[in-house]
């Protein structure tokens, strides 16, 4: 056979396979939910978005909330001033969200997510993250993003006992573990995708 039919031919093959997933990436092709059926009753779309918001806790990194565009939008507590310094001193450089749309036809949960770069800025009393959403550093499926802080203080003041006062690794599991599971134990399917529209109510 010829090496220039052969060539052209590979480049044909190279470039569909580029077309392909440049248009998986922009949401073209994707698996909505609804094709894997659990084997747990589902629960209904009330009682799973209930049980999300009960994933709150005033001790986690974490905030789980009503969204604008999804139905709930997972994130770092990025906007509470209680968590400034100890994401600033973990050097905390992205911030994670999930957003997420409760698909009852299909019960599944759509997860569009994203990472956006933090900047701190010195403010009058403390130093302050700016997030823009608008300009993500990252859309669609993430596989691994993981950063920690640690720090260290007096526990007692009577005792003047030193330990550990936070440990907190920012992985995006810490966010996204816990909900994948209410999820799939609630007889739902866990759906990432990697286009924001499939997300929007």
């Amino acid at each position: 056979m010829d090496v220039g039919l052969i060539i052209g031919l590979l480049g044909l093959a190279i470039a569909g396979i580029s077309l392909y997933v440049m248009l998986y990436a922009l949401g073209f092709f994707q698996y909505l939910g609804g094709k894997k059926p659990s084997l747990i009753p589902p629960v209904s779309r009330q009682e799973l978005e209930d049980r999300l918001l009960s994933l709150n806790d005033p001790s986690k990194p974490y905030q789980i909330a009503k969204g604008d565009e999804a139905d709930l939008v997972a994130e770092w507590k990025i906007d509470d001033s209680k968590w400034w310094g100890v994401f600033n001193k973990s050097g905390l450089k992205y911030v994670y969200r999930a957003s997420l749309l409760l698909d009852e036809k299909r019960h599944s949960v759509r997860c569009y997510e994203q990472l956006v770069h933090i900047t701190w800025t010195a403010g009058i009393d403390d130093v302050k993250p700016y997030v823009s959403y608008q300009k993500s550093f990252f859309g669609g499926r993430i596989l691994y993003k993981k950063e920690k802080a640690k720090g260290y203080g007096i526990k007692q003041l009577k005792t003047l006992e030193v330990g550990k006062m936070y440990d907190y690794k920012f992985d995006i599991d810490e966010i996204r573990g816990p909900i994948i599971a209410v999820v799939e134990e609630s007889g739902w399917e866990w759906v990432p995708v990697t286009a924001k529209k499939h997300i929007k109510r």
